[in-house]
């Protein structure tokens, strides 16, 4: 990558045949709708520039938050117990353990070509407190229980208009549409949670912005407490925190 002082020097510079030929590429692809961060094969997140491919979810701004949300219970000095399912390019993941250097994350994911990324990510960037786990939700870490869960799910119903109109068509769509009402991973997500969480541990969950009342009524179903929703930045819920009861038992 240049910067905007080398760009300007390289303006006068022609292009090889080979260059040429990328760049006519490039454009073609991008005039087609594809997301520059597929095109750069790159995006920032946190404080993090990622590998992405088209077999993870290119980084949301919005889910900063939840990074936010999970970092603020997670104890600094703690040697705590995190996981982040789903994790995609490992933006979650990466993000926690950066910040948190004492606690052990484990990330999962059912893609193995995600899962690939996601190690890429965590060796660029020399983070060794990561490890990483392939499956089906808590299906990848049998009786394992960790003081937090972070999850970015896919939460898009798959008759959502917006599939055909926007770049997520580029994306994987396993990490996108969730059933017909896009609540299909939550659905088995929040209720299995409690098992695989220590006593007072805590679920932070990211999900559309019309779903707090169904993700609300699910945690209280799962006898979560201290439950807390929070808004991105236009406003909108995107973002929900519970702490699983310290009486909690099967």
């Amino acid at each position: 990558m240049l910067d905007r002082a080398a760009l300007a020097i390289a303006l006068e510079t022609p292009l090889k045949m080979e260059q040429l030929k990328t760049l006519e590429n490039l454009l073609a692809r991008r005039a087609q709708g594809e997301p520059v961060a597929y095109l750069l094969e790159e995006k920032e997140f946190w404080s993090l520039t990622l590998w992405v491919t088209r077999d993870a979810l290119i980084p949301r701004e919005e889910t900063e938050l939840l990074v936010e949300c999970a970092l603020d219970r997670i104890e600094d000095t703690t040697a705590a117990q995190v996981l982040d399912l789903g994790t995609g390019s490992g933006a979650i993941a990466l993000a926690l353990a950066s910040e948190r250097p004492a606690a052990q994350i484990t990330a999962t994911d059912v893609s193995l070509r995600a899962l690939e990324v996601a190690r890429v990510n965590a060796r660029t960037h020399g983070l060794q407190n990561v490890n990483f786990r392939a499956g089906h939700w808590l299906n990848a870490v049998p009786e394992q229980c960790y003081s937090l869960i972070a999850c970015n799910p896919p939460y898009v119903a798959y008759e959502d208009p917006h599939l055909e109109t926007c770049h997520t068509k580029y994306e994987p769509q396993l990490a996108l549409i969730s059933g017909k009402d896009g609540m299909e991973a939550l659905q088995k997500i929040i209720p299995a949670a409690p098992h695989a969480l220590l006593p007072g541990g805590w679920l932070v969950l990211e999900h559309g912005h019309q779903q707090e009342c169904a993700v609300d009524r699910l945690l209280h179903q799962a006898r979560f407490d201290s439950i807390v929703h929070y808004c991105d930045t236009s406003g909108k819920s995107r973002v929900s925190a519970a702490r699983v009861s310290v009486s909690f038992s099967e």
